[in-house]
């Protein structure tokens, strides 16, 4: 009974590792080196003809950050979680984007990837993707949650962020653009981001009309974008997209009120929870049963909300419309025009 119950974990443990590899990378050379042992050895663990030790497990499942609870019966309650550790300093925010970048080249790369999106607020990847909009929200992420030193009794001007981290911003963007996702907004998805705005204008912390006039230009910009992406069912719109960009794009109005942003990425057939907390922080799971509820609840939210890409050109129409109103009511507060 042992004997099964090991090769049963090795065998989970081994998909586990394959699903985290792009396309095309070999595991063995990974685990050789890894675990110092010869290509055989790391072949007779692949096979299942060599078991892992204890002590090789525990080191193969921290390199691939997988969660060895979650090899065993799925039907199990307790999932480990793990988490990006942000201190204080902008380099630990450089990291966080730089492991979201990672997670979207995984995505990219696994056979099939996919990712769902609930957006309680405007998804990280578009925040970062203009220069105006992702320089204010970096700067409220530094300046208001993380409490970044450098960014204490400083107000956002032009050149507050730095220019590789607006460009950082701009890549994540367009490898999220590579992606298929699913989406679902609801009608105050701006209303955070807006909110944001006029807290920092109201504060002090933003002074320049012309600032304030570039980032509400970014936020009408991304809705425009969204509104193409939407009718056209991709995220590939200032050129003809080819046969994998087609189609990359699905966006929903939720009528239900969404209670945070989180995300599920499926990679090689392997579900993966992404799941907001603290303001921008990210909880990850691999957990089978909690992935399969996850993967469950966007659907069945999806069945009761309204798909407004490609089709439902009336509704998509109102809802842009929506947006745009809320964009200009906030603008008018802030710049009274």
């Amino acid at each position: 009974m042992q004997q099964s119950l090991t090769v049963n974990y090795q065998k989970e443990l081994i998909k586990r590792l394959n699903s985290s590899l792009p396309a095309g990378q070999s595991l063995a050379p990974i685990l050789a080196d890894l675990l110092k042992i010869s290509m055989d050895s790391a072949y007779r663990r692949i096979s299942g003809k060599t078991h892992f030790s204890l002590e090789e497990s525990i080191i193969v499942a921290e390199h691939f950050n997988i969660g060895l609870d979650s090899l065993k019966n799925s039907n199990q309650l307790n999932a480990s979680i793990r988490f990006t550790h942000l201190n204080s300093k902008v380099e630990s925010f450089k990291e966080y984007l730089n492991n979201l970048l990672q997670n979207l080249h995984l995505i990219e790369h696994g056979k099939e990837g996919k990712l769902y999106y609930s957006c309680l607020d405007i998804p990280i990847f578009q925040n970062l993707s203009l220069p105006h909009l992702g320089a204010f929200k970096m700067f409220y992420w530094m300046h208001a949650i993380m409490e970044v030193e450098e960014y204490q009794g400083k107000i956002l001007e032009k050149d507050t962020i730095s220019s590789d981290l607006i460009d950082l911003g701009k890549v994540i963007f367009d490898q999220y653009c590579k992606i298929p996702s699913t989406e679902l907004w609801t009608t105050n998805t701006l209303n955070s981001t807006l909110r944001q705005i006029e807290f920092y204008f109201n504060s002090g912390f933003i002074r320049s009309e012309e600032v304030l006039s570039d980032l509400y230009a970014d936020i009408e910009k991304l809705i425009d974008r969204q509104e193409q992406m939407a009718e056209k069912g991709t995220k590939i719109i200032h050129r003809i997209p080819n046969e994998k960009e087609k189609h990359n794009f699905s966006l929903y109005e939720s009528d239900i009120e969404l209670s945070n942003n989180s995300a599920l990425a499926i990679i090689n057939g392997v579900r993966i929870s992404f799941i907001g907390h603290l303001t921008f922080n990210t909880l990850i799971s691999d957990h089978p049963q909690l992935n399969e509820m996850s993967y469950n609840w966007y659907n069945r939210l999806m069945r009761k909300s309204t798909l407004i890409s490609e089709v439902s050109a009336k509704q998509r129409y109102q809802f842009i419309q929506h947006l745009k109103n809320e964009l200009k009511q906030s603008q008018a507060r802030v710049l009274g025009a």
